[in-house]
């Protein structure tokens, strides 16, 4: 998933919205944009806090003069902008200058920390791509947790550093053994409506649907175990779902920086021309139901070099009072 994308400000304009409609001489473009604004009016998550006239008033504004549904692209980025979400994006059907998406650059991988021989530990990191590829993805998480899983640990560092998202399901799944079997978040559209999101004998599913599965699935030698998180200001989007999967959960606690804060789940709208709307529809929210769609702030803020050492030193600590 994009993470870093520059807000564009909606510049409001004073004319009315007969006078601005007016200038669009086509009625192509008025049927797009009309067209436009019904999908954001009825799906983007934070509805209630627009002013639905105000906002299509200054669309048309922005797009005076249009007579092309090319020459409203700007206008409807910056009305996306307008929203002040950070997640939602359009991407228009035919580039125009000065809107080229650049190309994708697949972020780093960090590498994994070394731990001592009583602390399990497992990076989970971004993940896009083919079935083929999510598919060996949860393999290789989950045959990563079965060779480090040991009778002796005292618990687990989760690390979700530097993890900027893409496909939760899979991250899900290959954490899964660790998460446990149980009901992990929800996604809570506007009308609050939720929507729950659990791992179960190797599945990820959503409202009792499979998302992403294994068929050969580990279960930790030791259930319930005591659980490190780590996150960085990259952990972002489906990086802060898992984040979100482990929060309420018992002997479990957070360390290092708040989350990149697209903890929100988008949906795609595909326009009449081709174009396509990635609009932030809902919003994650934990076990208890505590919504999120913010930054998530760690249980102990700790500079980067502090956070493998404290994460440990609290596990053995957590493992004394338990056991």
């Amino acid at each position: 998933m994009r993470v870093k994308l520059c807000i564009l400000f909606f510049v409001f304009a004073s004319c009315s919205a007969d006078s601005a409609e007016r200038r669009l001489s086509s009625p192509a473009v008025r049927k797009y944009l009309d067209e436009v604004t019904s999908i954001l009016q009825a799906n983007f998550v934070n509805r209630s806090a627009i002013n639905w006239v105000v906002f299509r008033q200054n669309l048309l504004a922005q797009a005076s003069g249009a007579k092309t549904i090319e020459q409203v692209y700007p206008a409807v980025v910056s009305a996306i902008g307008a929203l002040g979400d950070k997640h939602s994006m359009f991407v228009p059907a035919r580039p125009l200058k000065g809107l080229e998406t650049p190309p994708a650059k697949q972020p780093l991988v960090y590498p994994d920390e070394p731990v001592p021989g009583d602390i399990g530990y497992i990076r989970v990191p971004w993940v896009v791509g083919s079935q083929e590829k999510l598919d060996a993805y949860i393999t290789r998480v989950q045959a990563q947790i079965k060779e480090r899983d040991k009778p002796e640990l005292k618990g687990w560092v989760v690390d979700l550093r530097g993890n900027m998202g893409g496909n939760m399901w899979p991250m899900l799944v290959g954490a899964g053994p660790i998460l446990g079997e149980d009901t992990l978040g929800y996604f809570i559209e506007s009308h609050n409506t939720k929507t729950a999101w659990r791992y179960e004998k190797g599945k990820a599913l959503l409202d009792g649907n499979i998302q992403a599965e294994t068929a050969n699935y580990y279960t930790l030698k030791s259930a319930n175990p005591i659980v490190a998180v780590l996150t960085d200001t990259l952990t972002a989007s489906s990086g802060e779902a898992v984040a979100v999967a482990f929060k309420a959960r018992k002997h479990t606690r957070s360390f290092g920086a708040g989350t990149c804060g697209v903890s929100t789940s988008r949906s795609r709208f595909y326009l009449s021309e081709g174009s396509v709307l990635l609009l932030t529809t809902a919003v994650f929210a934990d076990r208890r139901l505590v919504q999120y769609g913010q930054s998530l702030a760690p249980d102990e803020p700790l500079k980067s070099s502090e956070v493998v050492p404290r994460a440990i030193r609290w596990i053995r600590e957590e493992y004394e009072v338990k056991k």
